[in-house]
C-alpha cells in the first residue's frame, strides 16, 4: 500500500477568471478553445509545454490524418482551418503513403500557426502551466488548480474543458473513468498500445531513400502498411542484436535536402497516466534509437552516413483513460456510418489502432454524437479529444488527431453556448449547438 501524507490546507491565488477554460493545448484543445471564443465566451487554454499543439509538436506527428484519401470525407471547421494555414505557410509536404492525398506538417512551424491561430480567435494561452486538480462546488465543478513556475494558483471558470488527452481533470473530479478495460486486437485486458519516441536524422541521401521507399510499393501502401523494411530486414537476417524497443520497420514523412525530421520507429509499453512508467519509456526508447542508427548505417540505403539529428520534445502516448460519458462510442458506429440525433460532426470511416488499419478509401463516414464529451457524475464540465468517452475498440478512431479536434471543436462551443442559454452542458439545445457549428464551418451531416 501506497505511504500516504495530509498537505497542509492553504490558500492561493486566483491567477484569472474566465468563462471558459481549456485544459490542454493539443489538437482537441485547440479546437476546444476556438469554438469557445467563437461563440463568444471569454476563453483561456492551459498547456503545460511551452508550445500548442500536443501530438503534433511535441511528438513531433508529422501528419494528423496519413489515411486522408481522394475521396474521403473531412469534417472541416479547425481541422480544415489548420490544413489551409499550413499550405498557405508552405509548411507542408505529401505524406509516406501512397496512394494518399494526405499531407505531413512541418511540426516547428505548426507551434507558430497554432499560436497565431488561436489568438486571432480571441483566446488567452497560458504556457508552461499545468491544470493539477479541478476546484469543485458539490457536484459541479468551478474552475482549476494550476502548478507553474508561479507556484500554485487557481483559475476560475463558468465550464472546463478537460483536453488533457488522460482525463487528467475529469478523473480527479470524480467521473467514471476506463482503461485497457477489454481486449482488442491482439492486446489482452491491461495492455496499452505501445508508445513511440519520434527521431530525425541528418546526414542522408533522401532521393536514394526516396527511390529504395518506390522500389517495393507495398512499403508505401496505406493498407499492405509494411513501411520501410527492407534494410531492418537484411540486419536481422545478417544476425545483429536489434535494440529491444525499436520495430522491424519505420516509416518517415517530412524530409529536407539532407533531412528526416521524424522517424516512427520505437514501440514501447507505456502508462501515460504514471509518471515512473513515463521516466523509463523517454530513457529505454532513446537508448534504442541511439542503438539503432548505426545499424541503418550499415543496412539501410541512403542512411550510410546517418546522424542522430533530434529526439521527440516528448514521447507520443496512444491510449491511457477514457470517460464513461452518457454514450460510449462503439466500434460498430463506425462501420454501420451511424446516424445521431445530437451529432456535432462527422467523421471518415477509418481505422488505426490494434484492430488493424485502413484507410478513407471511399465517401463513408459517421456522425459524431455530444454525448461522449459528456460525463455522467460532474457538471459544466466537458471531455474531448482521446478521452472522450468510448469502448476499447473504437479508439482505432476516438484516439486520432483530427477525431480530437472534432470532439474538442464541440464541447468548447456548447460551454459557451450553455452560458448563453443559462442550462448545463448536458442540457444544452442541440439544434442551436449545431447551427452554431455550421457557422463554424463544421459539417454536421
Amino acid at each position: 500500500m501506497c505511504e500516504m501524507i495530509t498537505e497542509p490546507e492553504r490558500k492561493i491565488p486566483v491567477l484569472m477568471k474566465a468563462d471558459v477554460v481549456v485544459v490542454g493545448g493539443g489538437p482537441a484543445g485547440i479546437a476546444a478553445s476556438v469554438g469557445a471564443a467563437r461563440t463568444g465566451a471569454k476563453t483561456i487554454l492551459v498547456e503545460q509545454y511551452g508550445c500548442l499543439g500536443g501530438l503534433i509538436s511535441i511528438s513531433s506527428m508529422e501528419p494528423p490524418s496519413w489515411w486522408r484519401e481522394e475521396r474521403t470525407t473531412m469534417p472541416g471547421g479547425v481541422v480544415e482551418d489548420l490544413d489551409q494555414k499550413m499550405i498557405a505557410m508552405g509548411a507542408v509536404q505529401k505524406s509516406f503513403f501512397k496512394p494518399a492525398v494526405s499531407i505531413a506538417y512541418h511540426t516547428e512551424m505548426f507551434k507558430y500557426v497554432a499560436d497565431e491561430y488561436i489568438q486571432e480567435n480571441g483566446v488567452t494561452p497560458i504556457l508552461h502551466c499545468m491544470g493539477v486538480m479541478p476546484l469543485m462546488d458539490g457536484n459541479k465543478i468551478i474552475g482549476i488548480v494550476t502548478e507553474s513556475k508561479s507556484g500554485r494558483q487557481a483559475i476560475l471558470a463558468k465550464r472546463v474543458v478537460d483536453c488533457t488527452g488522460d482525463a487528467d481533470i475529469a478523473y480527479r473530479a470524480g467521473v467514471s473513468c476506463v482503461m485497457a478495460e477489454e481486449p482488442t486486437g491482439e492486446l489482452g485486458i491491461g495492455e496499452l498500445l505501445g508508445a513511440t519516441l519520434v527521431y530525425g536524422v541528418t546526414d542522408i541521401d533522401v532521393d536514394t531513400v526516396e527511390a529504395e521507399a518506390d522500389s517495393d510499393p507495398s512499403q508505401r501502401h496505406p493498407v499492405m502498411h509494411k513501411k520501410m523494411y527492407h534494410g531492418i530486414q537484411k540486419a536481422r537476417e545478417a544476425g545483429e542484436i536489434m535494440p529491444k524497443y525499436t520495430n522491424k520497420s519505420f516509416i518517415y514523412n517530412y524530409k529536407t535536402k539532407n533531412e528526416l525530421t521524424a522517424l516512427n520507429h520505437c514501440w514501447y509499453p507505456a502508462d501515460g497516466t504514471d509518471v515512473l512508467s513515463l521516466t523509463k519509456a523517454e530513457i529505454e526508447s532513446r537508448k534504442s534509437i541511439v542503438e539503432i542508427i548505426p545499424i541503418l548505417r550499415k543496412y539501410e540505403k541512403g542512411f550510410e552516413n546517418a546522424k542522430l539529428r533530434n529526439f521527440a520534445m516528448s514521447i507520443g502516448i496512444r491510449e491511457t483513460r477514457r470517460i464513461v460519458g452518457e454514450y460510449r462510442m462503439q466500434f460498430k458506429d463506425v462501420f454501420d456510418e451511424k446516424r445521431f440525433e445530437d451529432s456535432v460532426g462527422v467523421y471518415p470511416v477509418c481505422m488505426d489502432g490494434a484492430e488493424g488499419v485502413l484507410p478513407a478509401f471511399t465517401e463513408a463516414y459517421f456522425q459524431v454524437p455530444y454525448r461522449i464529451t459528456v460525463p455522467v457524475e460532474v457538471e459544466n464540465l466537458l471531455v474531448a479529444g482521446r478521452c472522450c468517452s468510448s469502448m476499447r475498440r473504437a479508439t482505432t478512431i476516438t484516439r486520432q488527431v483530427d477525431f480530437a479536434m472534432v470532439t474538442g471543436q464541440a464541447a468548447g462551443t456548447a460551454s459557451a453556448l450553455s452560458i448563453r442559454q443559462d442550462v448545463l452542458p448536458r442540457n444544452v439545445d442541440i439544434k442551436a449547438l449545431q447551427k452554431e457549428l455550421r457557422g463554424q464551418r463544421v459539417r454536421i451531416d
